[in-house]
C-alpha cells in the first residue's frame, strides 16, 4: 500500500506516538498527574468538577493546538517539495 492508501485507511495515525519511558515527555506528565493528584486531594466536590472542566477544556485546546501544527508543517513540507522540484541549478 502507498503512504497516501496507509493514511486514507487509518493505518498511519500522525497524532498518535508512543512515549519512551523516562524521556523528557514521560517525566513532565508524570509530574503534572502528580500535581494534579495532590492537588484534587485537597479540593472540595465542587471544585473537583471545576478542575474536571478545565482539564476537558485544555485537552481539547491542545488537540486544537496539535491539528493546527500538524496542519501547517504539512503546508510547508509541501512547498518546501514544490520548490524543491522547481529549482534549477
Amino acid at each position: 500500500m502507498t503512504t497516501l492508501e496507509n493514511l486514507y485507511y487509518g493505518n498511519i495515525a500522525p497524532h498518535e506516538y508512543e512515549v519512551e519511558r523516562g524521556s523528557e515527555y514521560d517525566i513532565t506528565a508524570k509530574l503534572v498527574i502528580r500535581h494534579e493528584q495532590e492537588l484534587s486531594a485537597t479540593l472540595t466536590e465542587q471544585q473537583k468538577n471545576i478542575l474536571e472542566k478545565i482539564k476537558d477544556n485544555h485537552t481539547e485546546l491542545m488537540s486544537l493546538g496539535e491539528r493546527n501544527a500538524f496542519c501547517r508543517g504539512f503546508s510547508l513540507a509541501v512547498r518546501l517539495l514544490t520548490e524543491a522540484m522547481s529549482f534549477k541549478s
